[in-house]
């Protein structure tokens, strides 16, 4: 779950000022829209953006709008619409801007997202590959999006080997980060949404041609991320060529990690996805099961990012913490938290697994449990998973990323992924 330190720390992904460079904001065409029935409300709110872009659209319902006009029967509700965008100087690799764009909270509500995308340049004659990066934790606070810390030198050493192939790059900063409201951390649905719908955007940025096949790059909440992208594309994105999905460490068998975390130096994470459940659905209620010595913690969660949270909450004895004995026992808290981890629903795309034997915050097993679970499902996609001996949480990223630019060469290029699940 935390954010990497090396390489993928980079892939936390992207932000900073206006550059001054000549690259001119991306050129966008009218947007195309789905209309859906909403919900009763008794106001009528208009927005207006600066910049738009021709999205693919989800149909869903809703029960609030704050970026649409409602009329008296009708939302529309665009997803994967550029709102903003800001020209970022990433050098010679090519242009990059931070955008906001338009998605869909697991409740249907219409919201905003943040993330970069970065592409060779804007001259584009034939569809080019993407690969969407989904970042590891940062925390759960606006001032915790990784975009706002882009460009660095280790996020352009993680994107250099991809834009030098010519490929779009994406990166999103999933829900809350940027974004009103506190993110929605863990919660599957959400961050599969925000990896899909800012491709979407990239796509209709004229000159970028981010319309070639799509592969997925996520480490540790990223690997969670990427395993909900490959689980949930038919649902969600259809219209995406998804062709192959890389999970480091993807967080999974939680009520397992959840007795591995607890005492830790990382026990702070339970906090975080408690809360990020609680945030996405409202049966949820996170003071009910928090000791009310506590609640301040919840207040903190705005107040600094993952390092804040674990200085507060990791010298807390967990006993403590909890005003329940397990929270797993509660229903609807154990249905939720079920739903999502990464071992409820086949993958509809080839995955690979990259794990180190050494972490110390995704228990090895875990992964070993996972890739047993999701093989015995009927109709999954290739399946794959590399252990790296001696690595860490961390240093896995350094460890398998050249084995990860390979791989994900290899499924745009078409080639058949290794199914460990039939060997």
């Amino acid at each position: 779950m935390p954010a990497v330190t090396s390489i993928l720390a980079a892939c936390s992904l992207l932000g900073v000022a206006c550059s001054s460079t000549e690259v001119a904001a991306p050129t966008v065409a009218e947007p195309t829209t789905t209309t859906v029935a909403p919900a009763t409300t008794t106001t009528t709110t208009t927005t207006t953006t600066t910049t738009t872009v021709a999205p693919t659209t989800t149909t869903t319902t809703t029960t609030t709008t704050t970026m649409t006009t409602v009329a008296p029967t009708t939302t529309t509700i665009p997803t994967g619409a550029i709102l903003s965008s800001e020209v970022l100087d990433i050098g010679s690799l090519g242009v990059a801007w931070r955008v906001t764009y338009t998605s869909a909270s697991v409740a249907g509500d219409p919201i905003e997202v943040t993330g970069v995308i970065a592409a060779p340049d804007t001259d584009a004659t034939a569809p080019r590959p993407v690969l969407s990066i989904a970042h590891g934790t940062t925390g759960l606070a606006d001032q915790c999006a990784p975009s706002a810390s882009f460009p660095d030198a280790f996020s352009l050493a993680a994107l250099t080997p991809f834009l030098e192939r010519g490929w779009v790059v994406t990166a999103t900063d999933y829900e809350g980060l940027g974004g009103p409201g506190l993110h929605a951390y863990i919660v599957g649905e959400s961050e599969a949404r925000g990896v899909f719908d800012i491709v979407r955007a990239a796509r209709d940025i004229e000159g970028v041609g981010a319309d070639g096949p799509l592969v997925v790059w996520g480490h540790s909440q990223g690997g969670h991320a990427a395993m909900h992208v490959s689980q949930r594309w038919q649902e969600l994105a259809p219209d995406l060529d998804l062709v192959g999905v890389a999970a480091g460490a993807p967080p999974s068998q939680l009520d397992l990690l959840s007795t591995f975390l607890q005492g830790s130096d990382f026990q702070g994470y339970l906090v975080m996805v408690s809360a990020g459940l609680a945030v996405s659905y409202p049966e949820l209620d996170l003071k009910a099961v928090t000791n009310p010595e506590y609640h301040y913690l919840l207040d903190e969660l705005e107040n600094g990012c993952t390092g804040h949270i674990m200085d507060l909450v990791n010298p807390i004895p967990f006993a403590e913490l909890l005003a329940v004995a397990d929270i797993f026992a509660i229903p609807e808290w154990n249905t939720r938290l079920t739903e999502n981890d990464t071992n409820q629903l086949p993958n509809q795309a080839p995955v690979i697994i990259l794990h180190g034997d050494q972490d110390e915050q995704i228990p090895i097993i875990s992964s070993e449990f996972l890739l047993s679970q999701l093989c015995g499902m009927p109709d999954h996609a290739p399946l794959e998973r590399r252990v790296y001996p001696g690595a860490t949480h961390s240093s896995a990223v350094l460890d398998y990323f050249d084995d990860l630019i390979a791989w994900l060469e290899a499924r745009v290029e078409g080639e058949a992924a290794v199914d460990q699940c039939s060997s």
